[in-house]
């Protein structure tokens, strides 16, 4: 069930997101500075193309008429190659020209320097070499199509020709629709960006159950105080720790292997969240445990839960309590300068 859930969830953040991507497309063409086809152009045309932009740069003449007369891409076709060269660069530079005017001088410079050096590299290209010279023609023309002002001057690729199909053939569909709906500009653009906001949601609502998932599976699981309830482990612990010098675990343990080992007996309930002082008040029946207990109780709690550092004569006092309460016997090796 919820896996089915989930390839719901991911069918629905797909098909959100390509009307969001198509019908954002569909808008967009209504636009004035939408460029809607691309323009071909010869060597000689496409520098007359540069020099016009740049010139109407330089008259300071209207960006955004300048801007709606630019194609998708110019393309190029030389005695080599055909090559693509994006115009989005240059209608994302013009916008904020005209977004913000503070900064456009300087926005405006950059741009008829980039505008300067493609021409300079469209100049490199002409006067074509004869065919005994193409390999090093097809090598000066990948040199200058790798740089800087040729950015984004390579053909689509296989994987985005079919995602402009099939973007394609949704926007066909959207129009008809939103034709049909008589749905004006700025309804449709409501729709889009409602559109839009809701598969950015589910994009997140499906992420974060993906993310507490994987870590409510990875989580450890939680182990109770007391792991085992066998005294002889915990009188084992306890001279283990000693041993590397760990006195402060060593009294810990003898603390809990004297809690299991009057446990055992029957003398205690089993709990192990039962605090210290509530361990010696049930022993009140029993006044020789309870006097042994209560003797070494103090000592315990200012080392482990007051963090009194523990020396080897707490160690000591600890593995005599032990052998007093008889989870130990006095024949075991001393250990821990005891």
């Amino acid at each position: 069930m919820r896996k089915a859930g989930l390839t719901m969830l991911r069918r629905v953040l797909l098909l959100g997101l390509a009307y969001a991507l198509a019908a954002g497309n569909v808008y967009a063409r209504n636009a004035p500075d939408e460029r809607r086809d691309d323009l071909q152009l010869g060597l000689a045309a496409y520098k007359a193309e540069l020099d016009r932009c740049a010139e109407s740069i330089r008259q300071g003449e209207n960006l955004a008429q300048l801007r709606e007369s630019l194609p998708r891409n110019w393309v190029i076709q030389t005695e080599q190659s055909r090559v693509v060269v994006s115009t989005h660069w240059l209608v994302s530079e013009l916008r904020q020209a005209e977004l913000d005017p503070a900064k456009s001088k300087a926005r405006l410079r950059e741009v008829q320097h980039r505008l300067a050096a493609m021409r300079n590299a469209a100049a490199e290209l002409e006067g074509g070499p004869n065919e005994a010279d193409a390999p090093s023609a097809r090598s000066r023309l990948d040199q200058i199509l790798g740089r800087r002002e040729f950015a984004g001057a390579n053909g689509p690729s296989e994987s985005e020709l079919l995602m402009a199909r099939i973007t394609r053939w949704i926007e066909e569909r959207l129009v008809r629709l939103l034709s049909l709906l008589h749905v004006g500009r700025t309804t449709g653009n409501i729709v889009t960006w409602a559109v839009v906001a809701l598969a950015f949601a589910i994009l997140c609502y499906w992420a974060w159950q993906n993310i507490s998932r994987a870590l409510r599976k990875n989580a450890p699981p939680l182990q109770p105080a007391a792991v085992t309830n066998d005294s002889r482990h915990w009188a084992k612990e306890a001279l283990a720790a000693a041993d590397r010098g760990d006195y402060r675990e060593g009294v810990h343990c003898a603390y809990w292997a004297t809690i299991v080992h009057l446990e055992g007996l029957g003398l205690l309930k089993r709990d192990a969240a039962r605090t210290p002082r509530e361990s010696l008040r049930l022993l009140e029946p029993h006044a020789k445990e309870r006097q042994w207990l209560g003797e070494f109780t103090p000592h315990f709690e200012l080392i482990w839960y007051g963090y009194r550092p523990a020396l080897p004569e707490d160690w000591t006092n600890a593995r005599l309590h032990l052998e007093k309460m008889g989870c130990l016997t006095p024949s075991t090796p001393a250990t821990a300068n005891s």
